[in-house]
């Protein structure tokens, strides 16, 4: 948890141009601006004020109070008063009381240690909240570099379509050139256009969705900086499982279930035992007692009254009808419920762990073998320039060539985002995607 504040504390310091956006800014701006995170981040205030002695019942209470009371007692009709006079009474009274539980079958070390694992329990979900935005980040700016990415391709495409059809054109006008191969281009020409416009709103549907995961305004304008450039190092199998066990964030939460069980059974378990109070005090009244009648022996008389006590109380539960034993024995059933369920969460982490790896392995492999396919369409496509000047290809070979090296393209950057997805994956599972951000 340390880490994570280090790294909330240092972003101020960390600030780039206001229009450009690398992915380790889009980050810090997501771990400053997210909503989830800073709601997390609260929750965890919260139980850091809580995780107290004096919440968990260690300490004693002490209270004051203070009252100032008035009244009128008219005895001049009561045969049989001693005083048949009409009395004013004004008095000022006041308590100090001290309550502390001394002994409680060992409830207050379980509060304390139940509160202990609140504390920690919402560290951790503010860790995975900080995952889950890391992660998505990391998703949403390549998306979007890879829709810019594309929008690029599209905008060499249309250019060299522009090129041909005006050189096409310049042919027709003198005379030179065929209407079929014109009116081919031409219409290549609409269809690239189309595309480019649709590849825009692709764009900026991608930044927006940026936006809205880092907490900016989603319509915001980015230039993005970072190259799209997948991790291509094997990854060992059984070391990434071992790291998963180790620092997988919901395995931890698990964890801490099963902690809070065990102190609710020992909060219960310490009704078996004797409760032991100790009360201690002083209360303090001063009064005056008036009467207006000449007859009366006193006019007016003052009273002080001044006690201090201290007790001792010790509270046995005899017998409940089996209450305490019945919610033992179901927070007993609780606790392998939760032991259960922390068996059957390794089991299916390490299965979508398992393939995790090895989708992450297949799409190495098919990086590989798209970057070397957009190469070769990359030459083949230099190639028919010069073969469509000299004649020797007609326009729909030409046009059959450029979609290829578009198509190889989208796929290769198709390819790299799938290799960059499973590589975040797998540090979100392993719990490195925060050392790694």
């Amino acid at each position: 948890m340390k880490k994570i504040f280090s790294i909330l504390f240092i972003v101020p310091y960390l600030m780039f141009s206001q229009d450009s956006l690398s992915l380790s800014k889009a980050i810090e701006n997501g771990l400053q601006k997210n909503y989830d995170i800073r709601l997390t981040l609260k929750n965890v205030e919260i139980n850091k004020i809580f995780n107290n002695w004096g919440e968990a019942g260690k300490l004693p209470q002490v209270n004051v109070n203070v009252g100032q009371n008035n009244s009128i007692s008219d005895q001049r009709n009561n045969p049989i008063s001693f005083a048949p006079f009409l009395f004013l009474s004004n008095d000022v009274s006041g308590s100090l009381s001290v309550n502390w539980t001394i002994f409680n079958g060992f409830g207050v070390r379980a509060n304390k240690k139940k509160l202990e694992q609140l504390e920690i329990q919402s560290e951790n979900t503010a860790t995975l909240a900080i995952e889950n935005t890391i992660h998505g980040i990391i998703l949403a700016y390549y998306q979007a570099k890879i829709q810019k990415e594309q929008l690029n391709l599209l905008k060499n495409i249309l250019k060299l379509t522009k090129e041909k059809f005006e050189q096409q054109q310049a042919k027709s006008e003198l005379g030179i050139g065929v209407k079929f191969d014109l009116l081919q281009y031409e219409g290549n020409l609409y269809t690239d256009s189309s595309n480019k416009l649709f590849q825009k709103l692709a764009l900026r549907n991608s930044i927006r969705n940026l936006n809205l995961i880092m907490g900016e305004d989603v319509e915001k304008k980015w230039i993005l900086t970072s190259k799209i450039k997948p991790e291509l190092n094997q990854k060992d199998l059984a070391s990434l499982k071992k790291e998963m066990l180790s620092n997988n964030t919901n395995i931890k939460n698990q964890f801490i279930d099963i902690a809070l069980n065990q102190e609710d059974i020992s909060l219960a378990k310490s009704q078996f035992y004797p409760v032991i109070n100790f009360n201690s005090g002083i209360n303090s009244t001063v009064g005056q007692l008036n009467t207006n009648d000449a007859s009366a022996p006193i006019g007016k008389a003052q009273s002080k009254n001044l006690n201090y006590y201290g007790n001792f109380t010790l509270n046995f539960k005899l017998y409940d009808g089996g209450k305490v034993r019945r919610g033992i024995k179901a927070l007993e059933l609780q606790k392998e419920i939760d032991q259960l369920r922390m068996a059957q969460m390794i089991d299916q982490l390490t299965f979508e762990l398992t393939n995790v790896y090895e989708l992450y392995l297949t799409r190495l492999q098919i990086f590989e073998l798209t970057k070397k396919a957009f190469l070769v369409s990359k030459d083949n496509l230099e190639i028919a320039k010069l073969k469509e000047q000299s004649g020797l290809i007609n326009s729909f070979n030409f046009r059959d060539i450029e979609m290829s090296y578009l198509s190889s393209g989208v796929s290769l950057y198709q390819a790299s985002y799938d290799l960059l997805e499973s590589n975040a994956t797998l540090l979100k599972m392993t719990g490195n995607i925060i050392q790694n951000k």
